[in-house]
């Protein structure tokens, strides 16, 4: 909740290879937390700018040394190897200690603007508030396509998510808590967050283009994305095999009864045929691998978490 005096403000932005965006994005972001200073919305002394480097390959991490010793608010986590966005994002929001939190990726598509409004709408007593992208034209219709249909698939499978909501939002210190309670190996923040129970809100915004260089995150990142978003969320992939297999099942004996009725009573009109043999063979197969599959995604997350491996490691930490 709010305080009497402006709250203190931790930015966290994950980033991977992303050298030529270092010093420009800073830039911009203490440019921001000056501003929302001047407006009484943050303590900007108090206030920081935390860069997770999710094992760039290039120069990134000797850009953000020397940003970190020009400017006292940005401090620099650097991951010991790539442990993927949503372990980078949790890297650092575990590591802050400021009062709010707001999480953006590093190449700053998603409004600055917006992070006003959250804090706005954070002093109003909301303690969560999700960043919804209402404009999407600058991404690609395969892009814009695959999101549409992964929400509406959650959204059929049961799993609570916020559409049109990626990592762009503003956390109380008091939901932070509740998220380190969460000892998840194969975390999916978009999914675990609304599960938090914390008052919440939207800002809308629109997204941008990136100033410079491409995204790193390929459509396979956001397939695989997806598929742990589904598997960390919901068992219904898993009834719906069930479901399959009894219809299957009841298919089968009514087919039997079919075939043999004809076979005792028309004998005459039963042909033997290649059709009637190999397509039910060819129909189960496919059905038995794609169960196998879905199961294994689930085994594969239990194997994951008993091993109970870190979800990061920092290799160094800049304060």
């Amino acid at each position: 909740m709010q305080s009497h005096s402006p709250p203190s403000l931790a930015v966290i932005c994950p980033c991977f290879d992303e050298e030529n965006l270092i010093k420009v994005n800073l830039k911009k972001l203490i440019e921001l937390l000056e501003k929302l200073s001047k407006k009484q919305l943050i303590d900007f002394s108090k206030s920081s700018i935390y860069v997770v480097d999710d094992g760039s390959k290039d120069g990134s991490w000797k850009e953000l040394k020397e940003m970190n010793s020009t400017y006292p608010q940005v401090k620099c986590i650097k991951l010991s190897r790539n442990f993927g966005h949503q372990n980078a994002l949790l890297a650092g929001i575990i590591s802050s200690c400021e009062e709010i939190v707001v999480s953006i990726d590093f190449d700053l598509q998603d409004d600055l603007e917006a992070i006003e409004k959250m804090i706005l709408k954070y002093n109003s007593g909301f303690e969560i508030v999700y960043g919804i992208k209402v404009n999407r034209s600058v991404d690609g219709f395969l892009k814009r396509a695959f999101a549409s249909f992964f929400y509406a698939l959650l959204t059929i499978l049961g799993a609570k998510v916020i559409k049109n909501h990626a990592d762009f939002r503003l956390m109380s210190k008091r939901a932070i808590d509740s998220l380190r309670q969460y000892q998840e190996n194969d975390i999916y923040l978009r999914g675990i967050i609304p599960l938090l129970g914390f008052k919440s809100s939207t800002v809308e915004y629109s997204l941008s283009n990136r100033t410079i260089g491409k995204t790193k995150y390929s459509f396979s990142k956001s397939l695989s994305l997806a598929l742990r978003g589904i598997t960390s969320l919901t068992l219904k992939p898993l009834r719906i095999i069930g479901f399959l297999g009894f219809m299957i099942a009841v298919f089968s004996i009514f087919m039997t009864l079919y075939y043999v009725s004809q076979s005792i009573f028309y004998p005459e009109s039963t042909v033997p045929g290649w059709a009637s043999t190999i397509l039910p063979i060819y129909f189960l197969g496919a059905i038995q691998l794609i169960s196998l599959g879905v199961m294994g995604e689930y085994i594969g997350k239990l194997f994951v978490q008993t091993k109970n491996r870190p979800n990061f490691i920092i290799e160094d930490f800049l304060k």
